[in-house]
C-alpha cells in the first residue's frame, strides 16, 4: 500500500487476517515482508506496539518451526521500553511459548520472562506472573526451579505494594504445586 493511513490501517489488522489462515504455506509471503519489514525499519512506537500485538499470530500460523524467521523481530520488540508493548510482551510471552516448545522457550523467551520478573512497572510484572505456570511448563524441570526464588520474592515485595499480584500468586498455587511436584 502506498498510503500512509492504508499502510497503517493494514498494519493494525494484519493479526486477525493471519489467524484466519490455518497455514503459513497459504499465505502471501508479500504479506509477511510487509509486517517483519515494516516493524524491523521502524521505532515508531505505534508500529512496534501493532506488531508485537499481531505477534503471537505470526508465530501461531507459521509454526515453530518459522521461529527463526521471526525471531530477531521479537529481539527488537523485547527490547522497547514503551510500557503498552512491554504489557503486550508479558501477557503474550506464555502463548508463545507453548507454540514454540522447550528448547526455544529455554533459549530465547527465558530471559525476556527473567527481565519481565525484574520490571519495575508492577502491572508488567503481574502480567507475566499471570500465566507464569504455562510458561514454566515448556522448560525443563531443573530450570523451573530457578522461578521460585522470583516467585517468593514478587511475594514478598506485593506484600506492601501490590494485593492483585498476592491474589494472582494465590489463585496460582495450585498450578506451581503441580510444576514444582510439591
Amino acid at each position: 500500500p502506498t498510503s500512509k493511513i492504508v499502510r497503517g490501517t493494514a498494519f493494525q489488522s494484519i493479526g486477525p487476517f493471519i489467524t484466519a489462515f490455518q497455514r503459513g504455506a497459504d499465505i502471501d509471503r508479500k504479506i509477511v515482508d510487509f509486517y517483519v519489514q515494516t516493524t524491523e525499519s521502524s521505532n515508531n512506537k505505534e508500529v512496534c506496539y501493532h506488531a508485537c500485538y499481531n505477534f503471537p499470530a505470526f508465530v501461531l500460523v507459521f509454526g515453530q518451526a518459522e521461529w527463526p524467521r521471526f525471531q530477531s523481530l521479537y529481539v527488537k520488540l523485547t527490547k522497547q521500553t514503551d510500557m503498552r508493548i512491554r504489557r503486550s510482551i508479558a501477557a503474550s510471552i506464555h502463548e508463545l511459548a507453548k507454540i514454540l516448545g522447550p528448547t526455544y522457550t529455554e533459549s530465547d523467551l527465558l530471559p525476556v520472562m527473567e527481565r519481565l520478573f525484574n520490571e519495575r512497572q508492577y502491572e508488567v510484572k503481574h502480567l507475566a506472573l499471570k500465566n507464569l505456570h504455562v510458561f514454566l511448563k515448556q522448560l525443563p524441570i531443573e530450570r523451573r526451579s530457578d522461578f521460585l526464588g522470583h516467585i517468593v520474592q514478587t511475594f514478598q515485595e506485593a506484600v506492601t505494594q501490590e494485593w492483585r499480584v498476592k491474589l494472582t500468586l494465590a489463585e496460582n498455587l495450585g498450578n506451581y504445586a503441580e510444576i514444582f511436584d510439591c
